[in-house]
């Protein structure tokens, strides 16, 4: 194992050794005098060597510490390019997000023309996938997920709470059996997402209706297909409401009942906590916050 000095005191030795003077590193340093002459004094005993000269405030390099204080300059310096080339690397290169198909077809899309209008010289990677990315360089800087436990070093900020309604086409709206009470919903064709099995059950408790082969009807691999063919008029799907604001908007959807549940999940944006300085990150995460924000953003 490597035996380093220690490297506060390598700091302080290395800003006293360039000023001249403690009280000049100290200053450079924001600590005080005393914290600047104790760090040099611990460096020399550890090396067993004296490297200033010290009369009164006036301080001198000594042969020894005009060495040592030009391999410790070189070796800042070239920790120093290391730094700056790696950061430079990593602001320069796509911005990755991972995000449930749903999330990403039916959220997350649709709005990104508006973070490319702000953005364009930032470029962005999104893949979807049902189980939450890996936060590192290899995964993803930034995740979309519903999360209940936090992750330590990760920054959580809350963006859509979950609530659910069913949704169908109009034109199902005009078969037989009518849809006129929640209870109906039981003689039509329920469409599930395999991911949230638990939502129709949750909806329909809420609305008083118990009962009702839940386990029947077509099973999609996301929510996203389960919408889909609700608009083609296949059957009855349970919708995130964030996620259809738009086909209910533009009549593609229809609510037959106004009850929405909330289901106390929430959609975080995820990123590391060291992360969210990088200037790619830093974007999306304050554009993505701000959009939240806006009236009508679900």
């Amino acid at each position: 194992m490597r035996k380093f000095p220690p490297l506060n005191a390598l700091r302080a030795f290395e800003v006293a050794a360039r000023a001249g003077s403690f009280t000049a590193a100290a200053a450079a340093l924001r600590v005080s005098q005393s914290a600047v002459s104790r760090h040099v004094a611990n460096l020399e005993e550890h090396l067993g060597l004296q490297l200033f000269q010290r009369n009164g405030r006036e301080i001198k390099l000594t042969q020894d510490g005009a060495e040592y204080a030009s391999v410790v300059w070189a070796a800042f310096n070239q920790l120093e390019d290391a730094t700056q080339a790696l950061v430079k690397r990593r602001q320069g290169r796509p911005l990755r997000i991972s995000v449930f198909p749903t999330m990403g077809i039916k959220w997350l899309v649709p709005r990104l023309g508006r973070f490319h209008g702000l953005h364009p010289a930032i470029d962005v990677q999104i893949t979807t996938s049902l189980r939450t990315a890996r936060l590192d360089h290899d995964e993803a800087d930034c995740t979309i997920e519903l999360r209940d436990t936090p992750e330590p070093g990760v920054q959580y900020d809350p963006l859509i709470e979950i609530e659910l309604l069913p949704v169908c086409s109009a034109s199902l709206m005009r078969r037989v059996p009518r849809l006129e009470r929640p209870q109906d919903l039981l003689k039509h064709y329920l469409l599930h997402s395999m991911n949230r099995p638990k939502d129709w059950r949750r909806w329909l408790d809420a609305a008083g209706v118990s009962g009702g082969a839940l386990d029947e009807g077509l099973k999609f691999g996301n929510s996203s297909l389960a919408y889909q063919a609700a608009m083609e008029g296949v059957g009855v799907a349970m919708a995130q409401r964030v996620f259809v604001e738009d086909d209910l908007r533009e009549g593609r959807l229809v609510a037959p009942f106004p009850l929405s549940v909330k289901t106390g999940e929430i959609y975080f944006l995820a990123c590391l906590k060291t992360s969210i300085a990088i200037r790619n990150v830093a974007a999306f995460r304050t554009w993505l916050l701000s959009e939240i924000k806006q009236p009508g953003h679900k």
